[in-house]
């Protein structure tokens, strides 16, 4: 079968190790041989982007939006209410869900290609003292663009409120220090920046946020983050887990641990300063300004006359796979992302693909 070079932003492509780890076997997740994985994971996590003394990871058998809805239906107390920023397609995703579960919301809402006003939030912090909850996007699939979190979650611990973060493509991949950065509970996938396969999620949360959360209503059977952590404790699960991507995840943070967060950052970013020069040789035009993009994805508008699916279907042939605009984006531009096993001549030969393509479908740069 043909390798497909995947520039979507997950999945992603693996290595042979995390893919080769879906091969050790059967066992049942009630027997010692799985609790001793599912421990293991669950230490790297804490113990690669925190300290294990005052943080801890749950992990949850579904994509990265399981562990998002967990992790804001878990985090509010009774008649509290969160504040949303909202400055993309999965800052949209956060109101949503707190929308569903009927919490008292105030949503400070901004443009995709712009960053969030931090005196603005401070100032809705101080006005209203009932929020409990922080929630905004780290890296914003939608657009690339890259929130300023340090800053964020400063405000968030002088006037006490819990700092929820959506890392879900940015963990492994942006420079990012959960204590540093006083995020309370930072939102991970297994099958983006940390490169193995999709189907895990998990939360990074402070001890100290677990216990709050024990006191606060239970909203859901299946996503209540404490009886989660309650029972990965104990070694145990309180369901059936996706026992095979636990193998491949171990396999993932077991590499990343060895090629070390810092290497794989700058190798994310210097792939994409590659890609970023051979898309200006093109004549395409960037989304963003670079100062605010992310070192994983380049939103670009799609040139005059070219339809994504005519974009997508033509480089597809060729064995690479880029990712649509998402909603008020969709007509406008495509995305390519660096994540994964990508070896720089996959970056140079898509290079020449997608000129290559552009000449064909004859596009008005």
């Amino acid at each position: 079968m043909k390798r497909m070079v995947l520039l979507n932003p997950g999945p992603v492509n693996t290595s042979a190790k995390v893919r080769n780890a879906l091969l050790r076997g059967d066992i049942c997740h009630r027997e010692d041989d799985f609790s001793r994985i599912q421990r293991n994971v669950r230490e790297m996590l804490t113990d690669t982007f925190a300290h294990n003394d005052t943080h801890t990871a749950v992990i949850f058998t579904g994509s990265g939006t399981a562990a998002m809805e967990a992790a804001i239906s878990s985090s509010l107390g009774e008649g509290k209410t969160i504040l949303v920023v909202n400055n993309g397609v999965y800052g949209e995703r956060t109101s949503k869900i707190a929308s569903i579960y009927k919490f008292n919301k105030i949503e400070l809402v901004y443009n995709w290609n712009k960053l969030p006003d931090p005196d603005e939030i401070e100032s809705t912090l101080k006005a209203h003292p009932e929020v409990e909850v922080v929630a905004m996007v780290h890296h914003e699939t939608s657009t690339g663009l890259i929130n300023p979190v340090n800053e964020i979650g400063g405000i968030c611990k002088r006037h006490g409120k819990t700092f929820l973060l959506d890392s879900i493509s940015g963990i492994g991949g942006e420079e990012i220090d959960l204590v540093k950065d006083n995020v309370d509970i930072c939102i991970g996938s297994a099958n983006k920046c940390i490169q193995g396969l999709p189907g895990l999620s998990f939360l990074i949360i402070t001890r100290k946020q677990i216990e709050k959360m024990r006191n606060f209503p239970v909203r859901s059977m299946y996503l209540n983050v404490p009886n989660q952590w309650e029972n990965q404790e104990k070694d145990g699960t309180p369901f059936t887990p996706s026992i095979p991507i636990f193998y491949a995840l171990e396999a993932a943070l077991e590499e990343l641990r060895k090629e070390g967060v810092s290497n794989r950052i700058a190798r994310y970013k210097k792939a994409s300063s590659t890609l970023r020069k051979g898309f200006k040789k093109l004549g395409l035009r960037l989304l963003l300004p670079e100062e605010l993009l992310s070192n994983t994805i380049t939103a670009l508008y799609l040139p005059d006359g070219v339809s994504y699916q005519n974009l997508h279907d033509h480089l597809k042939k060729d064995g690479f796979v880029i990712y649509a605009g998402q909603a008020r984006l969709k007509e406008d531009i495509f995305r390519v992302a660096n994540m994964g096993e990508l070896k720089r001549r996959d970056l140079t030969n898509f290079l020449e693909c997608l000129g290559k393509v552009l000449g064909e479908v004859g596009c008005r740069l």
